[in-house]
Order: C-alpha cells, then sequence, then structure tokens
C-alpha cells in the first residue's frame, strides 16, 4: 500500500537541545576515559616501536657519525629529555596543561635540528636522520590526547624540514635522495594514520553515544516528556515547592502578597502547559529533537501524534532506520540532505481493532543504492514498504498494522484533557 506524498512540515519552533548535564558527562566519560584512553595506549606503543626502530638505525650509522660532540647522540638526548617531561607531566595532569602542550612542542625543535646538523653531508654514505624522525612519532600520542590539527601540522613541519635536508644533498648524495625523502615520509605518514584512525573513534563513538542516550525514547507511553521537557518539569516542580516551603515556614505571610500571588500562578500555569503540550510529543519527536545527529537533518510531520502506536520493536527499526540514512553522506555538497518523516493514520482498509498507519520517508540529496543494506531490514520490521525513486532522492512510503490503544483510559490523559479545560476556560 503506497502512503500519499508527504505534505510540509506545519510551523514548529524548536529550541536548540542541550544534552542533560549528568549524561553528557557519562558520554564524554566513555569517550575520553574508557575507549580513548586504550586507543591512546596502543598508539603510545606503536609510537614507542617506531621510536626504537629509529634508536637502531642510529646505532648502526654510528660507524659513519663524524667524530666530535654533541652529534647526533646530543639529538637522542634532547628527544628523550622531551618525552619525560611528556611522561612525568601525564602523571600530574589528566590533559596536558596549553602551556606545558606549547612547550613540548617547541621542545622537538632541539633534537631535530641537532640531528639534521650532525647528518648534513652524510646522505651520500647512506646515513639519515633518526632522531628528527622519531620526533614526528612523539607526536603519535599526542594526537590521541589532544586535539590532531595541531600535532598533523607539527608533523608536516618536521617531515618538511627532513625533505629540504635530503633535497640540498642531491648533487652528491645522488640516488641516496631516495632514503632521505622516505624517511622524511616516515616522520608524516603515521601521524596522518593516527589522525585518521582518532577522528574515526571519536565519530563512531559521538554517534553510538548518541544513539544510546535517544534510544530511552523508544519505550516511552504514547505521549510523553523527553529529556528537556523532564528537565523544566524538575525546575518548575523545585520553585513550586520552595514557595510552598516558604508558605508553611512563615516567612510569607498570609493572605500572600500580590507579586507571590502573581508568581505562584504563573508556575501554575506553565506547569499545566508543559504537561498538556506534549500529547502529540511522541517518542519520534523527541528522538529527533534530543538527538545531536538527527535534529539537523530529519524533520518530523505528525500532527495527530499517530507515531505513538508504534510498538517497541517497531521504534526500534525505525529510529535505526533513520540514524542509517542520517549516515549516508550526501550526492555532493550542493545537494541539500534532508529526511522528511510523515506520520498518518490510514482510513483505507482499516478494520475494527485493527488500525493501520502509513509512514512516508522522503529522503532528498542521497541516491539509493548508496543506502546501506541495514536500512532495508530495519524498515521491513514496521512493515510493507515500496519505495519511490525521484529526481532529488527517494520516498519510501511503509504501511504499519499497529495495536489499537485507547490513551484516554490513563489518568495521566485525563487529567491532561481536565488541564486543557481549565486553560480554554
Amino acid at each position: 500500500m503506497i502512503g500519499p506524498d508527504p505534505q510540509p512540515p506545519t510551523e514548529r519552533r524548536e529550541h536548540a537541545f542541550r544534552r542533560p548535564t549528568r549524561s553528557a558527562r557519562a558520554a564524554g566519560d566513555v569517550r575520553e576515559s574508557h575507549g580513548g584512553r586504550r586507543l591512546a595506549t596502543g598508539i603510545t606503543i606503536g609510537a614507542g616501536l617506531i621510536i626504537l626502530a629509529h634508536l637502531a638505525l642510529a646505532f648502526s650509522f654510528a660507524p659513519y657519525y663524524l667524530k666530535g660532540w654533541p652529534g647526533p647522540w646530543g639529538a637522542w638526548i634532547a628527544l628523550a629529555m622531551v618525552v619525560a617531561v611528556g611522561a612525568v607531566s601525564r602523571a600530574f595532569w589528566r590533559n596536558l596543561p596549553d602551556w606545558l602542550y606549547v612547550a613540548l612542542l617547541a621542545g622537538l625543535i632541539a633534537p631535530l635540528w641537532l640531528d639534521v646538523v650532525a647528518t648534513a653531508g652524510l646522505l651520500q654514505y647512506g646515513v639519515t636522520p633518526t632522531a628528527g624522525a622519531a620526533a614526528g612519532a612523539v607526536l603519535m600520542p599526542v594526537a590521541a590526547i589532544r586535539g590532531t590539527r595541531i600535532p598533523l601540522a607539527a608533523a608536516a613541519g618536521i617531515s618538511l624540514v627532513l625533505a629540504i635536508s635530503a633535497l640540498v644533498q642531491l648533487d652528491s648524495a645522488g640516488a641516496s635522495v631516495v632514503a632521505g625523502l622516505s624517511v622524511a615520509a616516515s616522520a608524516l605518514f603515521p601521524v596522518v594514520l593516527v589522525t585518521l584512525a582518532v577522528s574515526g573513534f571519536r565519530r563512531l563513538v559521538g554517534r553510538e553515544l548518541d544513539l544510546s542516550l535517544v534510544q530511552s525514547t523508544v519505550g516511552t507511553p504514547h505521549s510523553a516528556v523527553g529529556m528537556r521537557a523532564s528537565e523544566e518539569l524538575a525546575q518548575l516542580d523545585f520553585d513550586a515547592e520552595a514557595l510552598l516551603d516558604d508558605v508553611g515556614a512563615g516567612r510569607i505571610a498570609i493572605p500572600v502578597p500580590a507579586e507571590i500571588a502573581e508568581r505562584a500562578g504563573s508556575l501554575a500555569a506553565r506547569l499545566r502547559v508543559r504537561l498538556i503540550e506534549g500529547r502529540t510529543d511522541t517518542w519520534l519527536r523527541h528522538a529527533v529533537t534530543e538527538s545531536a545527529y538527527l535534529s539537523n537533518r530529519v524533520t518530523v510531520d505528525d500532527p495527530s501524534g499517530a507515531a505513538g502506536l508504534l510498538s517497541q520493536s517497531q521504534r526500534d527499526g525505525l529510529l535505526l532506520a533513520l540514524w542509517l540514512l542520517v549516515g549516508e553522506r550526501p550526492r555532493s555538497s550542493a545537494s541539500p540532505f534532508a529526511v522528511l518523516v510523515a506520520c498518518r493514520e490510514s482510513v483505507i482498509g482499516t478494520e475494527a481493532g485493527a488500525p493501520r498507519l502509513t509512514i512516508a520517508i522522503d529522503v532528498k540529496g542521497v541516491a539509493r543504492r548508496r543506502v546501506d543494506p541495514a536500512t532495508w531490514e530495519a524498515l521491513g520490521s514496521l512493515g510493507r514498504y515500496e519505495v519511490i525513486v525521484g529526481a532529488e532522492g527517494f520516498r519510501i512510503d511503509i504501511d504499519c498494522g499497529v495495536e489499537k490503544i485507547d490513551i484516554t483510559r490513563s489518568p495521566a490523559a485525563r487529567a491532561a484533557v481536565r488541564s486543557t479545560g481549565e486553560l480554554n476556560g
């Protein structure tokens, strides 16, 4: 059964969602302390192996080094001092302070310069910088602990200096310049890999954590408040309790002053409005609004709250399908990406006690062939669906069978109806 074309969404002003402090802190703790710490540990071990390999290479070049101090060993001593300071600072600070971060980056100039000077003119014998290349490996755990842009730029600078030092010896070194350029690339390539791994990890964990946090909306009743509304209700409840406590303790005389009475009336009105305005705000609208990844790309058009009729397994399938659709990249930067979800109770083919629900998902900016196959499996849990391909994207029409729910039997719904009558009166 093909549903009707999705209608333009009704005008609705959404506030920018601010995730509650506890859930935001939990998300950051999982990303930075648990999974992030393990990733940083693995990167540190890899960096240590690369540094040891460069040190072993330095020992193999020992017979070719010019006599005198400091030579390349001074560069390695300077590099060891930088690494030691960084290791000790991690024992006192979980995140490196900005001033120490800048000092450590500046400290890498010393081993790089000493090594380039000590190996100048020796490329014709196959002698290449070692401590300077190892300085690039030092930036690998830094990229995992701090941001990736500055360590990547610093590694690019180190690689550029090593490449220039090799190219200036082209006349004397000849084909050995290739070895010098390889060493220069070895200072940058591992940091590039770490940058890609860390960025992908943070993006993946951030998406999965956001999905886990909004997954709680799947188990809510037909209509319920979301996390943002829950915070507002908690604040209203606290203000009302504080006001009643002042009256009961005698801090506010009875009869109450006019300004106190006006404040109490305002609290009561805001509380009633907050309780009744979410009657059509179903789990789907809360999931989209409270998600950092869905809120800017998905629009929900469900004026009657029909999405609340879906079962929990159907809700899981719809939320996962939207998540996978949002994860697809648009055809080009000029193609705007948008997903419109329109939910309607079907009036065709409805039998007594067995209502039908039509969901139309209009996707723009993504070709159907690029959609993850898991999306269609998730949509299959909702019911029969049909895909209609258009010029700018495609539309998915889903015919869902849902259970009949009489929400008017719930005490919360009856209280909301009475509150509506009071406000209208």
